[in-house]
């Protein structure tokens, strides 16, 4: 069984990304559900002191919905989530006897990165509270009162450049193209995520010259975006890559090298037996 669900698929720009944020779509509670996720949730913080792990509450974006429109655009509903929410409603005997809609259910974001010669950039996870050594793009969450457009409508777009930035030292006028490839469902740690495609007017030399302005990413890899190697990367490493990473990798691979070789690549990985 594959980790995710590609929930919808396509190569749409800014302008063909419909966003609806209805700020009263929140998680069903109760007090007694309300007590036992401050309690977990307390006791989690408690653990990544322990470990050195960042871990805090902030305000997220909620999936409620998506669609691909007769028109070729992204239709997406949103409500209201946080960072506590997403943590606490993950846990396996929590998610397990509730639908989509009963957990905390947020958004993310996550991006193949193309430099200009060809290469994408991956991150392997470390200091990070899930996937920890597993390989991923670079990503995070699409944070409410923060990635907004001029208009102060959510922007998902921008909080792509946001974390790029903030992980690799990349910035906005390094990019000529940026696109979202559709929305996919993280299975094993219940969320929403984004993925896109950011092609950038820089090298890969050049990117590795640049500050990132965190220090999450502990080493930025790469790889030689050819369909062969791509196609290697993924089967090679499969059960070693995040649940949202690996469809941004094939959403990637079907938009450069084609549809046969996205419907090959998954079928590769579906296969009983495959490497988990």
């Amino acid at each position: 069984m594959l980790e995710f669900e590609i929930v919808a698929r396509g190569f749409f720009s800014a302008e063909q990304v419909v966003i609806e944020h209805d700020p009263t779509l929140i998680m069903p509670s109760n007090p007694v559900q309300d007590e036992w996720m401050e309690t977990l949730w307390q006791e989690k913080l408690a653990l990544a002191r322990q470990r050195n792990v960042p871990l805090f509450d902030a305000p997220l974006f909620r999936f409620i919905s998506a669609e691909v429109r007769p028109d070729q655009t992204l239709k997406l509903v949103l409500g209201n989530t946080n960072y506590k929410e997403y943590v606490t409603t993950r846990e396996p005997d929590f998610a397990g006897q509730r639908t989509r809609q009963e957990l905390g259910n947020a958004l993310s974001i996550c991006s193949v990165v193309e430099s200009s010669d060809g290469y994408i950039l991956l991150d392997k996870r470390e200091g990070v509270d899930v996937y920890v050594g597993r390989y991923h793009v670079i990503g995070g969450f699409f944070e409410r009162g923060r990635d907004l457009d001029a208009a102060a409508q959510p922007d998902p777009f921008a909080a792509t450049r946001r974390e790029i930035h903030e992980e690799t030292g990349v910035l906005p006028a390094d990019i000529i193209q940026q696109t979202c490839l559709g929305l996919v469902y993280d299975l094993l740690t219940p969320h929403a995520e984004l993925c896109f495609l950011t092609r950038l007017n820089i090298s890969l030399a050049t990117i590795l010259t640049r500050t990132p302005l965190d220090r999450e990413i502990k080493q930025l890899h790469s790889l030689h975006a050819t369909a062969s190697e791509l196609n290697d990367f993924i089967l090679r490493h499969h059960g070693n890559i995040s649940a949202t990473g690996e469809p941004n990798l094939l959403m990637y691979g079907g938009w450069k090298f084609g549809e046969d070789w996205f419907a090959r690549t998954l079928e590769q990985i579906d296969l009983p037996g495959s490497h988990r």
